[in-house]
């Protein structure tokens, strides 16, 4: 029986003129490894290469890509198209416009948001800011001249959460050498409670609960012992200790979610575009397949988005999909070998998966209107761009190979990709303003 293998495209990219747009084969192609098929771009702009089409764009047009993946008899194995919708950026922009970028963990350091916010509206740099003015990047998490809500571990049902959890998890301070290698490794605390490294930060490390854990927090002053899956092994003392986070569109004074109240609360004058970029978080909890897990969460999705559209009906609601992880290790060093995080191409096949519902979601009538899709998994080189280092080839060996240690946390560079494809998108929408 023949393997099936599919090419997921997006109905269409956006694209800068003069801004290089690469189209990663291994974030489109469903297979355990793209490179045992012949894959072959054709369009009348850009370039094809081994492992991606390539384009810069000169002026204004659309074009329309076909990419399909051959056997080595040249059988056709799957095709799929897509357009490139080439915009010219506008500098006539009518009023301010207020944007909104929400996410987990990649989105709490805020660096593909803060460089967005560099490409639209400072001058100079690499590649050189437009200086477009008026464009606000919104929220109560900062990095440089950004706003943005970015909580990690967070899912779209986290932001739909009344009041705070407090048996989910919790924050330590910390000055140890825990790094993205040791993502999601274990830790027991000193009543044998297990608790998972979830998000890790210059100065704080996040912890979620292991399985059965239905402990107290750890109190400060005691310490967490090294169980499993950590490359940093030296006890964690706690000194300081905090819970999870408020919900920041949670309105006290009006006891519900609350987007207008959150504007008002902190200043902000209301809100004309807002990406959401969820979820890598809860599958470990699903019962069911990738394709159910992808049900339930398009199902919270509307529910927070039909709040948001309710009091911002004029606002545009873009939703970004995920990037293919870590194809060389990653995957391994942060989770083990308990599924569902440790099986690298379940995790592709549920980030296709996920990137089909969504943009199916914004496809509906009803949403439509004011909602798109932004497929980011083929705008990402996974290859290139995720956390790695030297590992010898096996326990006897000097050799070393290049080997992924961390699972779907990109380097600086994958996460100044994620911006790129924000930037081409918000190009386009400043254009439909104007």
């Amino acid at each position: 029986m023949e393997d099936t293998i599919r090419v997921i495209l997006p109905e269409k990219y956006d694209l800068v003129v003069g801004d290089t747009f690469q189209l990663f084969y291994r974030g489109v192609v469903e297979a355990v490894n793209p490179y045992f098929y012949d894959i072959v771009s054709v369009c009348e702009k850009g370039h094809n290469f081994p492992r991606y089409f390539e384009f810069t764009p000169e002026e204004e047009g659309e074009y329309t890509l076909y990419l399909s993946v051959f056997s080595n008899n040249k059988t056709k194995l799957a095709e799929g198209k897509t357009r490139l919708c080439v915009n010219k950026p506008s500098y006539n922009i009518k009023k301010p416009v207020n944007i909104l970028c929400v996410g987990d963990s990649l989105t709490q350091s805020g660096v593909w948001v803060e460089e967005a916010r560099r490409r639209i509206a400072d001058t100079g740099g690499e590649p050189a800011g437009l200086g477009i003015d008026g464009v606000n990047f919104i929220g109560t998490c900062h990095n440089g001249k950004s706003g943005y809500e970015g909580h990690g571990g967070w899912q779209w049902k986290s932001y739909l959460k009344t009041q705070r959890d407090k048996t989910e998890g919790f924050w330590i301070r910390h000055n140890s050498l825990i790094d993205d290698s040791d993502q999601h490794s274990l830790w027991k605390d000193e009543n044998d409670n297990i608790w998972i490294i979830e998000t890790i930060e210059k100065n704080w490390l996040k912890f979620k609960r292991g399985e059965n854990n239905t402990g107290n927090l750890p109190d400060d002053k005691t310490k967490l012992t090294h169980l499993c899956n950590a490359q940093h092994t030296d006890d964690l003392v706690i000194s300081e200790i905090c819970g999870e986070k408020k919900n920041p569109f949670y309105s006290e004074k009006t006891g519900k979610i609350d987007f207008a109240d959150y504007c008002n609360e902190n200043g902000f004058d209301g809100i004309d575009i807002a990406y959401f970029m969820l979820t890598w978080n809860g599958l470990s909890g699903m019962t069911g397949g990738f394709e159910d897990a992808c049900k339930d969460i398009i199902s919270q999705a509307k529910e927070l988005i039909n709040i948001l559209h309710s009091q911002y009906p004029e606002a545009k609601v873009k939703i970004m999909g995920l990037q293919v992880p870590s194809v060389n290790g990653g995957t391994g060093t942060n989770y083990g070998a308990v599924l569902p995080y440790c099986d690298r191409y379940g995790l592709t096949r549920y980030v296709m998966e996920l990137n089909i519902a969504f943009e199916k979601f914004t496809m509906e009538e009803g949403y439509c209107k004011f909602m798109e899709f932004i497929n980011i998994s083929g705008q990402f080189d996974s290859e290139n761009n995720m956390p790695a280092m030297e590992k010898c080839v096996n326990t006897r060996s000097p050799k070393k190979e290049i080997f992924g240690i961390n699972g779907v946390h990109p380097l600086k560079e994958g996460y100044l990709q994620i911006a790129d494809a924000v930037y081409r998108n918000i190009v386009k929408s400043i254009n439909e303003l104007a």
